[in-house]
C-alpha cells in the first residue's frame, strides 16, 4: 500500500476530535514516521492543564498504540509499556513526528515511539504486545 493509500485512510479511520492532524507519513519494511499537527480542538487537550494545556503521557501513549494496531500486526492483547520517557511537555499547534519502530520475538511484538521535531525529544517508550501468530503457526 503506498504511502498516500495509508495517509488517506488514517484521515478517514482517525477523523475524530481525539486524534492529531495527521500531516504526512513516510513508511519503510518496519518503521513508521507520521507529520502530526497538534490541533487546540483536541479533546484530550480539555482540562489538562486549564491554564496551558497539554498531551497528556496516556493520551501519547495511546496514540501510539492505537496506530501501531492499525498500521503493522502487533496484535490487540497489550502487555507491558517498558522504558517510558516524557523529555518535553507537548503543546496546542505544534508540528511533530512519530516515529513507530516494529519489531518481533517469538512471543511478542513490539513498537518503539518517539515523538520528536528535529532535535528535541518530547516522549519514547517500547509498547509491548502478545505477538499475532498466522493461522499456519
Amino acid at each position: 500500500m503506498s504511502d498516500t493509500t495509508i495517509l488517506t485512510t488514517l484521515h478517514t479511520h482517525f477523523a475524530t476530535a481525539e486524534w492529531p492532524r495527521f500531516d504526512g507519513i513516510t513508511t519503510q519494511q518496519h518503521q513508521c514516521v507520521l507529520d502530526l499537527y497538534i490541533a487546540p480542538q483536541i479533546t484530550w487537550l480539555t482540562g489538562h492543564f486549564p491554564q496551558q494545556p497539554v498531551v497528556a503521557g496516556v493520551v501519547q501513549t495511546h496514540w501510539a498504540g492505537e496506530l501501531a494496531k492499525f498500521l503493522f500486526a502487533v496484535g490487540d492483547e497489550f502487555i507491558r509499556i517498558d522504558n517510558l520517557k516524557f523529555q518535553q511537555v507537548i503543546l496546542p499547534q505544534q508540528q511533530l513526528q512519530l516515529t513507530l519502530d516494529y519489531s518481533e520475538t517469538d512471543a511478542h511484538s513490539a513498537i518503539k515511539f518517539r515523538y520528536s521535531q528535529g532535535d528535541i525529544m518530547y516522549s519514547e517508550g517500547k509498547l509491548i504486545f502478545h505477538r499475532l501468530l498466522t493461522p499456519a503457526q
